[in-house]
């Protein structure tokens, strides 16, 4: 039995489609968003004020992400948890799915990355390859 499930959202079509179908699937099971900061490099930036000032950005979109994923869950009476990971994506989601003892990742397939066209998103691919727990891929 599936007791707790790990949804990573970028906000696409594709995460929210993840969202609604792991709502179906939960029957009892928690339920915890997660939204992943990538973060700059580093090289380009010139100094620790604005890359502080960057980083807090992509924290205030992140927040904005998972705000609107949280209404959608609350419209469907589900109470959610939230999560803002920092790092390459899909080692961030591994890592906490591992960490926090996840049964189920569900995902969908691509999201808003640099390559849409592909047929399975680099993000869900590397998690997909390197969970070692189930992971469940939406179209």
């Amino acid at each position: 039995m599936t007791s707790r499930i790990l949804v990573p959202v970028d906000g696409s079509d594709n995460s929210r489609r993840a969202l609604e179908k792991a709502a179906t699937i939960a029957d009892g099971a928690s339920i915890t968003i997660v939204h992943v900061i990538d973060m700059p490099p580093t090289v380009y930036v010139e100094s620790q004020k604005l890359l502080n000032q960057l980083l807090e950005n992509y924290r205030k979109e992140s927040a904005k992400v998972l705000d609107e994923f949280d209404d959608i869950a609350k419209n469907r009476g589900i109470k959610v948890d939230t999560a803002i990971l920092e790092g390459d994506a899909a080692e961030s989601i591994v890592e906490y799915a591992d960490k926090n003892g996840f049964d189920m990742i569900v995902m969908g397939s691509r999201g808003m990355g640099k390559i849409k066209g592909a047929f399975l998103g680099s993000v869900s691919s590397k998690v997909l390859q390197h969970a070692k727990t189930s992971v469940l891929i939406v179209k």
